[in-house]
């Protein structure tokens, strides 16, 4: 060690003696470092404003799958607009579950098993709107000859007609719920224990088809698969009427309850599967009344499940315009909500999240599953502080899109300045959404570390009027740093 402190102490004599500061007494030290570097490694940075513009896009279809469904409908107080929500499940069947022997079991004077009740009830995460608003829906059976297969993608426009099944004997139940049922006691109600929910009374004919089939083919309840396609293909809720509440569905449950008798004591038994995860659930979405927010040119929309986005024009050209030599640091976008002062119990919520993402990956990044990698893709929070979503660093997406243009149009170093225009604006115009990104409320999970494990479509009612538009840009502050020369 002492070797070393030598030779370091040696160096800064030598140093100091080439920069004559042996010979004076001044204890500013500040510039040493400075003096010693060499011209070319000093650095320049710079900052520079551009105006981004956006529109508000009309969203026809999303891809649908989802752990959680969505039924009711809704007119937004603010912008009149309404959406529908429907969805289809499936049932997710229980490999390890086994009904009692058939001899233990209650049958009518024909030999088959008696059902007793049949329930299908949806139990309710949340809602939004009135709670005593009635809404009137339909339960339909699905196709086992056209059942909506788990490797396919559906989409919020998804047609459920085709799966539907046209069988004589195929369910078809109407009901009408309000997310309070005054049929249970306050007292139930207040239990922490009490979940809400919509629960439909299905025919005893339809759980005595489910049951026997069960010991008539056993092999169709080998797995979901097997059950999916012979037993129950799933249902489809559909809003028939009503007005103002929208159920947030956490789980749907068919139950079908039957009595057994072992050694002269009768047993309830249940016959029971669920909507769960590892099948498909799927919403079906359609908004009315949005066509005119489409035409506002002084800011522009959020709007979900499925109902408006906003396209964000990049001034990619421009912030390389006279900085090709430099490198863009760091270039922040910040997207200002305009707030709703109208109304307050009813409004809708503000999208939590939003991902920013090229245009052109748009479909491919929710249908295959994908996650934002902090280089194209961009998730922020909704900062109720400032009152706005803030996008600190989106200078890779930036070159990307750079690199992407000076690729597809084969521009060259060696091309002279008009050949580089001119391959620039041919590219361009074949490639309208080369620097476009479109801005989307999304749900997220991550693991233990904070890194994204998935990200979905929001689904929720949410509504965000951002400042924007064709009237108001939207400023993009970059940084660049260059070497001095």
């Amino acid at each position: 060690m002492y070797f070393l402190k030598s030779k370091f102490a040696a160096v800064v004599v030598f140093v100091l003696t080439l920069s004559g500061v042996l010979t004076s007494c001044d204890n500013d030290t500040n510039d040493i470092g400075m003096n010693v570097m060499p011209k070319a490694d000093l650095t320049n940075t710079v900052q520079a404003l551009y105006n981004a513009y956006s529109q508000s896009i009309k969203i026809d279809s999303l891809v649908a799958n989802t752990s959680q469904c969505y039924l009711g409908k809704v007119t937004d107080p603010e912008t009149g607009s309404t959406t529908i929500c429907n969805f289809a499940a499936q049932f997710y069947r229980n490999e390890e579950y086994k009904m009692p022997a058939k001899k233990y079991m209650t049958c009518d004077a024909n030999g088959d098993v008696i059902c007793d009740s049949v329930t299908l009830t949806l139990y309710i995460q949340s809602y939004y709107g009135d709670s005593l608003s009635p809404i009137k829906f339909a339960v339909y059976e699905m196709d086992s000859l056209n059942v909506m297969e788990e490797n396919k993608n559906y989409y919020t426009n998804f047609d459920p007609e085709p799966y539907l099944s046209k069988k004589t004997h195929a369910l078809y139940k109407e009901s009408t719920f309000a997310v309070v049922d005054l049929e249970v006691s306050d007292s139930i109600r207040s239990l922490e224990s009490y979940t809400r929910n919509v629960t439909v009374k299905l025919p005893v004919t339809f759980g005595a088809r489910l049951i026997n089939t069960y010991y008539s083919h056993p092999e169709y309840y080998k797995n979901t698969y097997t059950y999916t396609h012979n037993v129950l293909p799933g249902f489809y809720f559909k809003c028939l009427s009503g007005n103002g509440v929208m159920l947030s569905i956490d789980a749907t449950v068919l139950s079908c309850y039957f009595t057994y008798t072992i050694d002269d004591s009768t047993y309830v038994g249940i016959e029971r599967v669920a909507a769960t995860e590892e099948v498909l659930q799927n919403n079906t979405i359609s908004n009315s009344g949005i066509d005119s927010l489409m035409a506002n040119t002084s800011c522009t929309y959020l709007k979900t499940p499925a109902g408006i986005f906003t396209e964000v024009t990049l001034p990619v050209d421009e912030i390389y315009d006279g900085h090709e030599k430099d490198s863009v640091n760091s270039a922040k976008v910040v997207f200002q909500r305009i707030n709703n002062d109208a109304l307050r119990k009813y409004n809708l919520a503000t999208a939590a999240k939003i991902l920013m993402l090229p245009k052109s990956e748009f479909g491919s990044f929710f249908e295959d599953k994908k996650l934002a990698d902090g280089t194209k893709e961009f998730v922020t929070s909704f900062n109720s502080s400032y009152n706005s979503y803030t996008f600190e660093n989106i200078s890779t997406l930036v070159s990307w899109m750079r690199k992407q243009m000076i690729s597809g149009a084969e521009i060259s170093s060696s091309d002279d300045a008009a050949t580089k225009q001119s391959k620039h604006d041919r590219w361009v115009t074949d490639n309208p959404d080369w620097n476009k990104v479109i801005l989307v409320p999304v749900v997220t999970e991550t693991n233990s570390s904070g890194s994204y494990t998935k990200i979905r479509n929001e689904f929720e009612l949410t509504s965000v009027k951002l400042v924007g538009g064709a009237d108001s840009p939207i400023q993009v502050s970059v940084i660049y740093s260059h070497f001095s020369e």
